[in-house]
């Protein structure tokens, strides 16, 4: 089962994105054994990247992953840019593109459907959807799902749910195709017989602790509990942001040194 990693992206002092920064992250994470990475997601603050500066951290990820599976996040509310990111990410050696409902308007299954009916028209890359409740209002229901495997219109999905009972429901009904998310069910998503992976948001902080969680250390499982809590407590990403020492621009501010303080080190290379 593949231990992928949903990437931060880095900002310097003046705000910009910070391609060496990103390219040295990855290829750090790369040398600690993750299988492959995720650009531009929920983690990596897509809604707050230009088309240009997504374009550009996806091809910094896919030029230093060295091989490994990337699925950046093409997403965009206009499925013309959507096509126009995930052609490029393609060009470049992308294995497919994580893609969400529509963001914002809490939409029925139907239109849920026909947008990913407009965007595997014009994707030509395997599409992963994704599914998260707590940022995204329109779900994709197990029907939904159901219905877009059957059609071929997504190769997979991410599920951020947090619900193992879900996770476990969907991975047996469609083996192979479920991506979890959601670090707090790591250890119990990597007991998981057909999940097909994790997408992992503190890995880039902790990868080699996160593996062992996923890989069957259960003894770890309540250490990765309290980090998941006091990250939260710290601020969720701009404290990923300071503990991995990159950068944060508007409208995420990096945290207070002392909400770090319950926190423990990155890892070192």
């Amino acid at each position: 089962m593949l231990y992928l990693v949903a990437t931060l992206t880095p900002f310097d002092s003046r705000g910009r994105v910070d391609l060496a920064r990103l390219r040295a992250h990855v290829l750090w994470l790369a040398a600690k054994g993750v299988d492959g990475f995720v650009p531009t997601g929920t983690t990596g603050e897509f809604l707050y990247l230009s088309e240009r500066e997504r374009e550009a951290v996806h091809r910094t990820v896919l030029d230093t992953a060295r091989g490994r599976p990337v699925y950046p996040c093409t997403w965009d509310p206009n499925p013309a840019t959507a096509a126009y990111l995930s052609d490029a990410a393609r060009e470049q050696g992308a294995t497919g593109v994580l893609m969400p409902p529509p963001l914002y308007y809490t939409l029925t299954d139907g239109a849920v459907l026909a947008w990913f009916r407009q965007i595997h028209e014009t994707v030509k890359l395997p599409i992963l959807a994704y599914h998260n409740p707590k940022y995204i209002p329109s779900p994709i229901s197990t029907t939904v799902y159901r219905q877009l495997q059957s059609e071929g219109m997504v190769a997979g999905m991410k599920d951020s749910s947090g619900d193992p009972y879900r996770l476990r429901r969907l991975a047996d009904a469609h083996p192979g195709t479920i991506f979890a998310g959601g670090d707090r069910i790591l250890g119990e998503a990597g007991r998981m017989k057909h999940i097909a992976g994790f997408i992992s948001a503190l890995g880039n902080v902790w990868p080699s602790f996160c593996m062992r969680v996923y890989r069957g250390e259960r003894q770890l499982e309540d250490a990765l509990i309290d980090r998941v809590n006091e990250l939260r407590r710290a601020g969720g990403i701009p404290a990923m942001k300071a503990l991995t020492r990159m950068g944060c621009r508007s409208p995420l501010l990096a945290p207070r040194r002392e909400l770090l303080r319950g926190l423990p080190a990155a890892e070192k290379p």
